[in-house]
C-alpha cells in the first residue's frame, strides 16, 4: 500500500490530522505513580472478563437457584470472573421504589431472602468454582441503609449532622446514611464482615462501592488483612485514582476512557484521543495495574442505546484488544437497550436478543483469551496522517504474539492514511505476516509504513502475529 508523491505533498502543505491529535478532551492530569508496582496480582485477574450479575434481573425468577441454571450459558460466552452486585438485605426506611436499591444495605452478614438463603448461595459459588469461574462480591463500605442493623446498636458509627440525625454526604442517596470511619471499632466491624464473605463462602474478591469515599488509610490497614486469609484475592475499587492500587486493589474504573468514547460517538473527539488517554494511563499508573475498561455498567446507559447498532462492532473490538480488564454486564452482550432498574423486579429479556452480537462478545472474548499480546503485552500509540476523517492506531505486544489495531470510531470515513511503522517493530516483526483475526484473506507485513485511499466509518480492525 505505497503513498504516491501527491498525497505525500498534500500532507507537507496541509499539516494534516496527525494522530496525536489536536483534541483537549481526556487530558485530565494524572499522579505519577509509575514508580510503584501493584503487589499480589492474583494469576487468573490478568487474563480474565468480568461478567456483572444482578441477580433480580438476571433471571425471570430472580434467584439464585436460577442463576446456577444458566452457568452453562456463562461458560459458553467465555468469561472468568462473576461479579455479583450486592446480594444483602435491604433496607425499608426510606427505599426507593417497591423492593429498593441493592446498595441500601440493612445487614453486611446476611442474605436478601428475595433471591435465596446461605446454603442456596452458597451452592451456587460452589457450582461456579466447579465450573472454573472466580467470584467477587460488591461491597458496600461507605455507606448503610437507614435502617441497617447498626443503627441501634452502635449510633456514633454513622456520620451526623448538627442537629444530632444521620445523614450522608450525597444528598440524593436519601435510602442510605454514611458511616463514621473515625470509630476504630467500624472499621474491625468492615474488616470482619468482608471476611465473612471469604471464610463462609469462599468468595474470590471483591467490587468496593465508592472506594474512595472511604479514608485509604483504612485500605492500607483492611486489605493486607484479607488478602492474609485469601492471598489471590482480587480487588477492583470504584473509583478512578492511581494511589487506591497502591494501597492494595489491583483495578480501578477507567471513567476517563469511558467518558471519551461517548465524546468520540458524538463526535466531539477524534479516536486518537482515546489511544492517547491509555498511553497517558499506561505511563502514569503503577506497573500490573489492570484498569476496568467497559462500554457500560449497572450506572449507565445500555451500551448499545450509547453508540447504535452500526457502531458497536467497532467499539466493542477496540474496548478488547485494550490493557486492563474487560467488563461486560449482563445483557450488553445480546444488545439489550433497556437498563434494568436497580428498585424493581426487571429481567433482562434473553428471548429478544441479538445473537449476532451474542456472537461477537464470544468470539472477541476467545480472540482477547488465546492471543497473550491483549492480556500482559506492552501498549504503543502509532502515528497516522491523513487527509481526513479520524483513524487512529496502536501496537501490542508481549513474549509470544504481537497485534496491530487499526480503529476507525467516528461515523465518516477516513481519506487517504498512513501509519507509520517505527523501525524497531520494522526490525524485529517485519518478515512475519499479521493477519486478520476476522478475516484470514487479510494480511499485512510492517516492512514498511501501511497506508491506504479510505477506511470505513465504525470500523476496527485487529491483526495479529506470532513469533
Amino acid at each position: 500500500m505505497r503513498i504516491n508523491i501527491v498525497f505525500a505533498t498534500i500532507l507537507i502543505i496541509q499539516s494534516l490530522n496527525i494522530s496525536c491529535g489536536k483534541t483537549e478532551v481526556g487530558k485530565k492530569q494524572i499522579p505519577d505513580f509509575s514508580q510503584y508496582t501493584v503487589t499480589s496480582l492474583p494469576d487468573f485477574a490478568q487474563n480474565s472478563v468480568i461478567y456483572e450479575l444482578y441477580v433480580r434481573s438476571f433471571t425471570p425468577e430472580g434467584t439464585f437457584q436460577a442463576v446456577e441454571k444458566r452457568i452453562p450459558y456463562l461458560k459458553k460466552l467465555g468469561v472468568d470472573i462473576i461479579w455479583f452486585m450486592p446480594i444483602y438485605p435491604i433496607g425499608e426506611k426510606g427505599r426507593k421504589g417497591k423492593l429498593g436499591s441493592p446498595y441500601a444495605v440493612k445487614d453486611f452478614r446476611a442474605i436478601n431472602p428475595e433471591f435465596g438463603d446461605f446454603n442456596s448461595y452458597k451452592h451456587l459459588v460452589d457450582e461456579l468454582h466447579k465450573a472454573g469461574f472466580k467470584v467477587i462480591l460488591d461491597f458496600v463500605p461507605n455507606h448503610a441503609a437507614n435502617d441497617n442493623v447498626l443503627t441501634g446498636e452502635h449510633p456514633e458509627w454513622f456520620i451526623k449532622d448538627q442537629s444530632g440525625n444521620f445523614t450522608r454526604e450525597v444528598a440524593d442517596w436519601s435510602d442510605v446514611i454514611d458511616f463514621n470511619y473515625s470509630q476504630p471499632e467500624l472499621q474491625e466491624y468492615i474488616i470482619e464482615s468482608m471476611l465473612y464473605w471469604i471464610k463462609s463462602f469462599g468468595i474470590d474478591g471483591f467490587r468496593c462501592d465508592v472506594a474512595g469515599m472511604v479514608p485509604y488509610e483504612f485500605w492500607e490497614k483492611a486489605i493486607p488483612r484479607l488478602k492474609a486469609v485469601k492471598p489471590d484475592l482480587y480487588l477492583l475499587a470504584e473509583w478512578e485514582d492511581p494511589e487506591l492500587l497502591v494501597k492494595g486493589f489491583h483495578s480501578d474504573y477507567d471513567w476517563t476512557l469511558y467518558d471519551l468514547l461517548r465524546n468520540i460517538r458524538a463526535g466531539k473527539a477524534r479516536t486518537s484521543a482515546a489511544i492517547e488517554a491509555i498511553y497517558r494511563k499506561e505511563s502514569h499508573y503503577p506497573k500490573n495495574a489492570l484498569p476496568l475498561r467497559f462500554l457500560e455498567n449497572h450506572d449507565k446507559q445500555r451500551s448499545m442505546k450509547v453508540f447504535g447498532v452500526e457502531a458497536i462492532d467497532a467499539y466493542a473490538k477496540f474496548l478488547f484488544t485494550l490493557p486492563g480488564i474487560p467488563l461486560i454486564y449482563a445483557g450488553q452482550e445480546i444488545g439489550e437497550t433497556h437498563r434494568p432498574s436497580l428498585f424493581e423486579k426487571d429481567a433482562i429479556q434473553w428471548s429478544q436478543g441479538d445473537s449476532a452480537l451474542l456472537e461477537l462478545y464470544t468470539n472477541l472474548v476467545r480472540i482477547r483469551k488465546s492471543h497473550p499480546c491483549f492480556t500482559h503485552g506492552n501498549f504503543q500509540p502509532l502515528q497516522v496522517t491523513m487527509l481526513d476523517g479520524a483513524l487512529g492506531a496502536f501496537f501490542r505486544e508481549s513474549d509470544e504474539c504481537a497485534s496491530i489495531v487499526l480503529t476507525n470510531l467516528r461515523a465518516e470515513s477516513v481519506n487517504r492514511w498512513m501509519v507509520t511503522i517505527p523501525d524497531t517493530l520494522s526490525a524485529q516483526w517485519g518478515n512475519i505476516p499479521f493477519v486478520n483475526v476476522n478475516d484470514s484473506s487479510d494480511a499485512i507485513q510492517l516492512t514498511k509504513n501501511l497506508s491506504s485511499k479510505s477506511f470505513l466509518p465504525f470500523t476496527t480492525k485487529i491483526y495479529v502475529a506470532r513469533k
